[in-house]
């Protein structure tokens, strides 16, 4: 993992934010507005409480706490129509991203992933 200061990854992490609240000001007029507002909405929320984390803990602890948010996130959730599997995926997407400007290789995200539990698994 590439060492990267607190201020470093708040910047990266304010760019992507305002990215996301980008994403959901044109929702309106992707194919899907639903869809892509829920996503956008998720992916902000989880960068703004990266952030957070990051402010309060420093990189390495706001890292383990993602790695742990990333691996309880569910492998598949149902559909359904509160969007819960709308802002799983923007959760996710975010937190990969996290990852990335990390310097955070694949296999340690493929690890994280192949200890999801499935819905009705154990």
């Amino acid at each position: 993992m590439v060492q990267l200061n607190a201020e470093d990854i708040i910047r990266g992490l304010k760019r992507l934010k305002s990215l996301a609240k980008q994403d959901i000001l044109i929702s309106s007029r992707a194919p899907d507005p639903e869809l892509w507002l829920k996503t956008a909405t998720a992916r902000k929320e989880k960068y703004e409480a990266l952030i957070t984390l990051v402010e309060e803990h420093g990189v390495q602890r706001a890292y383990q706490i993602a790695l742990e948010d990333y691996a309880s996130l569910v492998a598949s959730v149902p559909p359904d129509s509160d969007g819960s599997l709308t802002c799983a995926k923007g959760e996710e997407q975010a937190l990969e991203i996290f990852f990335k400007t990390l310097g955070l290789n694949g296999d340690t995200l493929q690890d994280a992933r192949s200890n999801r539990v499935e819905v009705g698994g154990a």
